[in-house]
């Protein structure tokens, strides 16, 4: 159009929209440091030897010391993610929402932050604050993630799950997502949150503590049988045959006595449903000898067990379907009386699998 500026990607437009050390600062994260040694980004590094300075020209530039590799944000772009310097500019424009290019750049499956998550996986409350950016429900990834499970969108608004863009904590961004990493978030109230990321290597991000349970506010006042299993996902799979389930934070933790004798108040009987593994037996076990709970498994054909070649419920309904697990919770209710009465019919489609998020 006759008038109009062609903008093209490049240092210089990037650099006058943004500036250098943004950039470091968001694909770095809650380790950046200006001017001091911290662990390289870029590789498994025990000593800090990675710095961000200010050269003579006024120009930020990273040095590594241990492999002598140094340069720009750019450059810096191209060993985390192993693009072309081109392809940085279009990461850069796509994250930070510049509206540099009209063209969709897919971003790359590594994370933003990496090795430094594992200190965020549980936090306590007192001292960690976690704020989102919300997105909308996304019809096409979201729907094909969760409804594997036979979760749907009136479930998920329940539990109030949602889906998120981006992630900080205590005030620095850890986190973003992109269409290979999505991110929901698990709302407990009063500030306290789970981010999960279902396909990263760092799953989970918590500011949560042992007394709180995953559904507690979901549940009916009174009832004749509830299920202890250990994720807010087996909850409300469970939740699809109106069973009352709560989840603690962390299969590991031991759910403070308070709060069972509440539990007890209200039910007449609690199942614990956690993994077959060495930590799922060894907590239910505990809390078996601790506060008489039932264990139940999906065992894997150890020790002469059945194999259901699942780990856990929602494991079962994406292997086998809601109709093969409709089919096993009537037999487990029959059998060990989980839940009494008739269980409600699931709109399914052909495939045995919900139909729509």
């Amino acid at each position: 159009m006759y008038g109009s500026k062609v903008v093209e990607l490049s240092d210089d437009e990037i650099l006058s929209r943004i500036s250098c050390i943004d950039i470091f600062a968001y694909y770095i994260g809650k380790d950046f440091r200006l001017g001091r040694a911290i662990c390289s980004p870029l590789r498994k590094d025990k000593s800090p030897s990675f710095t961000i300075f200010k050269h003579n020209s006024g120009k930020y530039f990273f040095k590594d010391f241990s492999t002598g590799d140094s340069g720009d944000c750019f450059t810096f772009l191209t060993k985390m993610y192993a693009l072309k310097r081109f392809d940085t500019y279009r990461l850069v424009d796509n994250d930070f929402q510049l509206g540099i290019s009209t063209r969709s750049f897919s971003t790359p499956t590594k994370q933003y932050v990496g090795e430094h998550l594992k200190e965020y996986k549980h936090v306590e409350p007192s001292s960690t604050t976690i704020q989102i950016k919300s997105r909308p429900w996304n019809n096409k990834e979201d729907k094909q993630f969760w409804s594997k499970y036979g979760i749907c969108c009136n479930i998920l608004n329940r539990f109030h799950v949602r889906p998120a863009e981006h992630v900080w904590v205590n005030d620095r961004l850890v986190v973003s997502a992109n269409r290979y990493n999505p991110i929901y978030t698990y709302d407990f109230g009063q500030g306290k949150m789970k981010i999960y990321q279902p396909h990263s290597k760092y799953k989970w991000l918590s500011n949560t503590s042992a007394s709180d349970l995953q559904g507690l506010s979901q549940l009916p006042d009174r009832g004749d049988t509830l299920v202890i299993t250990k994720s807010l996902k087996d909850v409300m799979c469970l939740s699809i045959w109106d069973i009352p389930a709560v989840a603690p934070s962390s299969e590991s933790c031991v759910i403070p006595a308070d709060i069972v004798k509440n539990l007890y108040d209200r039910f007449a009987r609690i199942y614990i449903l956690y993994d077959f593994d060495r930590t799922g037996v060894s907590f239910a076990n505990k809390h078996r000898k601790l506060y008489g709970f039932t264990p139940l498994f999906f065992t894997n054909g150890k020790f002469n067990t059945f194999d259901y070649k699942a780990k856990d419920l929602s494991d079962f309904i994406s292997n086998k379907g809601l109709r093969a697990a409709a089919e096993l919770i009537e037999y487990t209710c029959q059998e060990e009386y989980l839940y009494q009465g008739t269980y409600p019919q699931v709109r399914m489609g052909e495939d045995g699998r919900a139909d729509t998020l």
